[in-house]
Formats: C-alpha cells, sequence, structure tokens
C-alpha cells in the first residue's frame, strides 16, 4: 500500500480531493494534507510518502520549490503538478524537477485518477526491478549462513511453523532438508578456556568446528548447524535421499561424530565431548530431541573432558516428563513482558490441551502450570510498580491448597480468571497513561497556541513526532492539524469578540505571520471573513 500527500494553499480544494478519489482501490492507505510548502516538508520529515500532488503558486513557498527540497531529501518520492498556470516556463522547470506528471486546472478527479494510477504502476515496476537486482540477490546469500543457524536456534527453543512457512523456510534459505524425515541432533561441547581469546578469534575457532563437522558428514548426510544460548555448538543430522534411514544411519552417524571430535582436537588443538540424540521426525522432535541431549551433560557427563555419549544408551524410563508447551517459545514471561495478551491465551489454551493427556501426571503438571504463571503475574506487576495482592486480592492463594481431592478444572478456572485479570489491570493502565499524556499535550498546545509545532509538542512529552501524531489521532479523533487549527480558530473568535484590535494583530496572536493566509482560513471555517465577523457584532 502507498501513501500520498496532497498540498495547495486552497484548503477547500485539498479537503475536496482528499475524499473525491477511491484511495483503497487505487492502492492507497493513507492520505495527507497539507496547506503550504512549509507543512507539507514538515509532515515528510515523519511520514513516508510516496507521491506529492502540489499546486505551483501557493503563498510562501511554490510547488516547484517544494518539489525541489523534495528531490534534495526524498528521491524516491513521486511529484505531480496541478496548476492554472500553462506557461512554457513552468513545464520547462517541472520537467528539470523530474516532475512525473503537469495537469492543467480544472483536473478531474478521472484524470487525477488515471494520472496516479500510472505512477503506482510505475513504483511497483521500480521496485520489482530492484528485488531482481543481482546486489539484492549477493547480499541476501551473503546473510544465508546466518539466517540457517536462527532458523535451527527457533526449531530447537520450539518455535512452530505452519507447515506451509516451514517448506517456504527450506526452500527460501536452499536447505536439503525432508519434512518428516527421520533426523539426529549433534550437541558438542567445547572444553577449552577460551576466556581470554577476543571475540574474532573465538567465532574463526567455532567456525572452523562447523566446517569440520560438516565436511566429515558431507557426502552421506545433510547437515544444518547453530549455536544455543548455553554456548554449545547443535548440529542437525539428516540422511540425504539417496542414504537409507533407520539402525545403519545412526551407526554412521555416531563414527562420522567421533571422527570430528578426532579431527577437531587433532587440527584445532580443542576438546570437545559430543551428544548424539536419539532420531526423531524433522522438525516436530527438534525440541525434544535437544533437551534429550543437553540432560545428558548434567546427568552423565558432568565435568568429564572429551566424553561422548549417545542418548539410546541410557535404560532409565521417566513416568513424567517436562510439559513441552509450557516451555515451548514464547514462555508465558517473554508474552508477558510486551503484553502479548491473545498469543498469551492461546498458549493456555494449547498448555491445557496437552495436560488433558498427561493422566496421572496431571496434578503434578498443575503445580508446575500454577508457579509458571504466578512467576509471570510477579515479574509483570511487579515491573509496573505493583504488588501482586493489589490485583488478584486473596484470589491468589486458592490455588496454594492443593489436597488429594485436586483436579484440573479449579487450576484452569483460576489460570484463565487471573489472564482476565491481569489483561484488565494492563488495559486500564494503559488508558491511564495515554489519558494523562493526551492532557499534557492538550494544556501544552493552549498554552503555546503561536509557536506550536508537532516537533514541539513532541520535545515536550519526550516521545517521537509520528507516535504524538498517531496518538493525537486515536485519543482525540482528529489529526493534530486540525486540532490545532480549531484552537487558533477559536481564540480568534474570542479575540474578535473582546478585543479593538487590528486583524493583523489578531493573525498574529494566533500563530499567523501573514493576515491573507488567516483571513481566508477563517472564512474556510466559519463563512465569513474575520472583518465580516466582527462587523456582525
Amino acid at each position: 500500500m502507498y501513501e500520498i500527500l496532497i498540498v495547495d494553499d486552497h484548503t477547500h480544494l485539498v479537503d475536496s480531493l482528499a475524499i473525491g478519489l477511491p484511495w483503497e482501490q487505487m492502492g492507497i492507505s493513507n492520505v495527507y494534507k497539507a496547506y503550504s510548502g512549509e507543512e507539507a516538508l514538515e509532515l515528510l520529515n515523519y511520514r513516508s510518502v510516496d507521491i506529492v500532488v502540489t499546486d505551483i503558486h501557493m503563498n510562501g513557498m511554490t510547488g516547484l520549490e517544494l518539489i525541489a527540497r523534495i528531490n534534495e531529501k526524498w528521491k524516491n518520492t513521486k511529484a505531480v503538478i496541478i496548476t492554472g498556470y500553462d506557461e512554457f516556463q513552468y513545464a520547462r522547470e517541472a520537467l528539470q524537477q523530474q516532475v512525473c506528471d503537469y495537469l492543467l486546472k480544472p483536473v478531474s478527479n478521472e484524470e487525477l485518477e488515471q494520472t496516479l494510477r500510472n505512477i503506482i504502476e510505475r513504483i511497483t515496476e521500480e521496485g520489482n526491478e530492484l528485488l531482481n537486482q543481482q546486489k539484492f540477490v549477493y547480499r541476501f546469500r551473503e546473510s544465508l549462513p546466518k539466517l540457517r543457524e536462527m532458523f535451527l536456534f527457533d526449531l530447537i527453543s520450539g518455535k512452530n511453523y505452519p507447515l506451509s512457512d516451514l517448506k517456504d523456510k527450506i526452500h527460501l534459505y536452499g536447505l536439503p532438508f525432508s519434512v518428516d524425515r527421520e533426523a539426529i541432533l549433534l550437541c558438542m561441547r567445547v572444553e577449552e578456556d577460551y576466556s581470554n581469546t577476543d571475540l574474532y578469534s573465538l567465532s574463526l575457532i567455532e567456525y572452523a568446528m562447523f566446517n569440520i563437522v560438516e565436511e566429515v558428514f558431507t557426502n552421506k548426510f545433510n547437515v544444518m548447524y547453530c549455536k544455543d544460548s548455553h554456548d554449545y555448538l547443535i548440529f542437525l543430522v539428516q540422511p540425504n535421499q539417496a542414504e537409507p534411514s533407520g539402525k545403519d544411519s545412526s551407526a554412521s552417524i555416531e563414527d562420522l561424530a567421533r571422527l570430528s571430535q578426532h579431527q577437531i582436537k587433532l587440527y584445532l588443538k580443542s576438546k570437545v565431548s559430543i551428544v548424539l540424540s536419539n532420531s526423531g521426525g524433522f522438525p516436530k522432535d527438534i525440541m525434544p530431541m535437544y533437551h534429550s541431549a543437553l540432560s545428558i551433560y548434567t546427568d552423565y557427563i558432568g565435568y568429564q573432558t572429551e566424553s561422548f555419549f549417545h542418548v539410546a544408551q541410557t535404560k532409565e524410563v521417566f513416568d513424567i516428563q517436562p510439559l513441552a508447551e509450557l516451555y515451548r517459545s514464547q514462555t508465558f514471561m517473554e508474552l508477558i513482558d510486551f503484553e502479548q495478551w491473545t498469543a498469551f491465551e492461546s498458549k493456555l489454551n494449547r498448555i491445557f490441551d496437552e495436560l488433558e493427556g498427561a493422566g496421572s501426571g496431571a496434578r503434578e503438571y498443575g503445580v508446575e502450570i500454577y508457579v509458571t504463571l504466578l512467576q509471570a503475574y510477579s515479574y509483570y506487576l511487579h515491573k509496573k510498580g505493583k504488588r501482586i495482592f493489589e490485583v488478584f486480592g486473596r484470589d491468589i492463594e486458592k490455588m496454594l491448597k492443593i489436597d488429594a481431592s485436586w483436579s484440573v478444572e479449579p487450576l484452569k478456572e483460576w489460570a484463565f480468571g487471573s489472564y482476565v485479570q491481569i489483561k484488565a489491570y494492563s488495559d486500564r493502565r494503559s488508558d491511564n497513561i495515554r489519558s494523562d499524556l493526551m492532557e499534557r499535550i492538550r494544556r501544552f498546545i493552549q498554552n503555546n497556541i503561536i509557536d506550536i509545532t508537532l516537533q514541539t509538542v513532541a520535545d515536550h512529552v519526550n516521545l517521537h513526532p509520528v507516535y504524538v501524531s498517531n496518538l493525537f489521532k486515536q485519543e482525540a479523533g482528529e489529526n493534530f492539524s486540525n486540532y490545532v487549527l480549531r484552537l487558533r480558530m477559536e481564540k480568534a473568535v474570542q479575540l474578535l469578540k473582546h478585543k479593538d484590535l487590528r486583524i493583523s494583530q489578531i493573525a498574529h496572536e494566533v500563530g499567523y505571520q501573514k493576515p491573507q493566509y488567516f483571513i481566508k482560513l477563517f472564512k474556510t471555517q466559519y463563512g465569513m471573513t474575520p472583518q465580516e465577523f466582527k462587523n456582525s457584532l
């Protein structure tokens, strides 16, 4: 979607054009208005505008001067001139400024619409050409190793991709992996002390380890790798299409993993321990494979160096395993930190869906879910300067009283009820913050009406002008410029009623240096000039 700016000092023409065309059908999402060249330049500082439609003759800065300034700073913005002056010198200067079109008044809506559609088509073609440039392709290829690493990191962190998105990423990143085909994770812990090694040298060592493993496996297996949040090197290994999966494949992977360990020690003089996971489906089993491999380091290897372990060697059978969804990214803590309430509720639903199949372990999981939620709520409220009892009251203690008759339903009722409470608190808090901020903004505008701008307001409240503009439109129901105009006109009316001042003095009192411009705005607002209004009194 594109954005357009209409500039003319005849306000009624700007307003008429702004509502006269089927903008959404044309692919234009936002239509901005400016009533002078200066106002247009200020707006362009904060808005990404694709097309500017302007008159030539305006008070102050002319349309051609405006386009020249735009070409200096926003080279990709297209310009259209609408003017009543059919003179060669203007047309020639417009061509020099690379104006897309030069339309003579009166211009029908149909003619302007067709002109803008042609420009939009040209912008789209230019965008497509840019995407096809070799430079873009080269930069993308340069980024591929990092993109592939981030992809595997997301998978071991438990990120779920819809099947279509997953296949698109595999294709886009040029990964020869097959969905649902068995794979194995190789988890490598580097055991040399690199604490005094600079980051660049350490990155080269890790890159060399990645390369050694990839080269050892490359004839029979596809390999993808990343570094996890514990500084372990993680490799996803899947037989290529020519290799069968199964026991023979697992044995071959184990032999190649041992060879990788040996070559890293031989060529890089570095000791590493390696754990191989059980085989599992790609990508659905990646997260449990990763966690089972990590647990081997704590349960069996500990501080031993140069170990080699296969998860299949463990014979223990555990009655209960961690709830996968509870710890899958994004966690409750991550979601509540950014107040992503819809995703928070969806995660609750998925957790209780998983809990229904837990059987005898449901009660144990219930405590785990309760503690995790309570921790997330406490963190969020304490960060906002609130005590947990101020929001939940003594209801928070209900789930602490778990007895032999415990069941899932009370926990589920509490979990969703507490979610509703904390979301309501968040909404109230946000409303109060925005309300207080708007009150500060309004007071500042009223006290500085003569020289007020969007930038001075933003500086006063220490926020970005774009945020202030959006907030103003959302909370006040009108644009910032319209609000300022209305306040100035209301002040002008009061001055005309109660003070014996010249029209030029009143214009200055309400923030206009040019009396004629003030008179024009006043007449547009009230249907008469300031002098006519004064005489009517």
